[in-house]
Formats: C-alpha cells, sequence, structure tokens
C-alpha cells in the first residue's frame, strides 16, 4: 500500500511527463493542468489496489491519455472555446487510436515470433494467411488434432503474454 511518502516519491517525478502527454492531445494549459490533478486524484484513491500494477508509469501515462480524450469527447469541451478546431480535433483522436492499434498489432507480431517454431507457423497460417484447418494440414502434414493443439497452445501463450505487458491496464 503506498502513503504519502512514497506516493509522491514514486509519481511526482513524472508530472512532467504527464503534463506533456496531455498538453499534447489538449493543446490547452489549464486544461491539461486539470487533467493531471484529475489523475493523481484517481491514482490516490486507488492506491491500495497499484500494488499490483508492474509499469506505474505507462499506467498514469495511459490513465493521462484517455481522460484528455475523454474530455476531447463531451459536449462541455467541444461547446468551449478550446474546441474552435472542430473536427480536427476528432481526426486527432482518430489519429491517437489508430496509432495504439498499430502498436497493438506490432506487439502481437513480436509475440507470435517468440512462439516454437511449429506453433509460429500455424498461428501464421491460421490467422494472417487466414488458411482453414484442412489447407494447414495438406501444407505441414499434421492431423487435424495437432494443429488444433498446436493452434491453440499459441493462442494461449500470445494471449498470456500480450495480457502480461499490458497489465497495468487492468487495474
Amino acid at each position: 500500500m503506498f502513503d504519502a511518502r512514497t506516493f509522491k516519491d514514486t509519481f511526482l517525478p513524472w508530472h512532467g511527463h504527464l503534463y506533456r502527454t496531455a498538453y499534447r492531445l489538449l493543446n490547452n494549459q489549464a486544461d491539461a493542468e486539470d487533467i493531471i490533478q484529475d489523475v493523481y486524484v484517481k491514482l490516490w484513491n486507488m492506491r491500495e489496489n497499484l500494488e499490483g500494477i508492474k509499469n506505474l508509469q505507462a499506467y498514469a501515462t495511459t490513465m493521462t491519455r484517455n481522460l484528455c480524450l475523454d474530455r476531447m469527447r463531451s459536449p462541455a469541451y467541444r461547446n468551449s472555446d478550446n474546441y474552435a478546431a472542430g473536427s480536427l480535433q476528432y481526426e486527432w483522436i482518430d489519429a491517437v487510436e489508430q496509432i495504439d492499434q498499430q502498436d497493438e498489432l506490432k506487439m502481437v507480431l513480436v509475440l507470435v515470433d517468440q512462439l516454437p517454431q511449429k506453433q509460429r507457423e500455424i498461428f501464421r497460417m491460421r490467422h494472417f494467411n487466414e488458411l482453414s484447418l484442412e489447407e494447414i494440414r495438406q501444407l505441414t502434414g499434421l492431423s487435424p488434432v495437432n494443429i488444433r493443439v498446436q493452434l491453440s497452445r499459441a493462442q494461449k501463450k500470445v494471449k498470456e503474454q500480450y495480457k502480461k505487458i499490458n497489465c497495468y491496464g487492468n487495474g
């Protein structure tokens, strides 16, 4: 559990990073400061649950980004002077989300590359080349049962590793 001192020692050094993240998204100093204040309050309120999170800085950064995106989507923000750019702001949100999806895909590709050779080959054939189990059987000579076992193990391994890397998102 985080006491006040440990909390400050852990999170305050990242203030500049979190502020820059918020400012880049909102392009407004006061709104960025408000978001960072909200992030610190949320983190403090959930301090008892933070010990299970492996990468606290990534967690705080994700929380900052998500709060910014929520603010940008809010009707109050869209009606304010800060939203003068109109559709450009939504294009920015879409671009950020698209970058996130690309990063997740890259992460999955790296995880697939770490699988044992046979699992990697079967996983790629099934999910990347969209081959049927029969087509995979013809190419590999493996029995359908063996293919399903290898595919299941590969999927389980990728899923476990993905969750392990992204554990900060579950808190």
